[in-house]
């Protein structure tokens, strides 16, 4: 779970995710593979960095 309050990196993991989807219909199962490892690792990234600053 996303532990911040930012609007933008909402709005980029909600594209991020959409293009996933996109790829999982369009049967591109290896790409959508690695956009949702980019994606979580992302997220767990952001994660990681806003519990450090607080």
């Amino acid at each position: 779970m996303l532990m911040t309050n930012s609007k933008i990196i909402a709005a980029c993991f909600t594209i991020l995710y959409a293009i996933l989807i996109y790829l999982v219909f369009a049967g591109q199962m290896t790409a959508a593979m690695y956009v949702m490892a980019v994606g979580m690792f992302l997220e767990s990234l952001i994660c990681l960095i806003d519990c450090f600053r607080k």
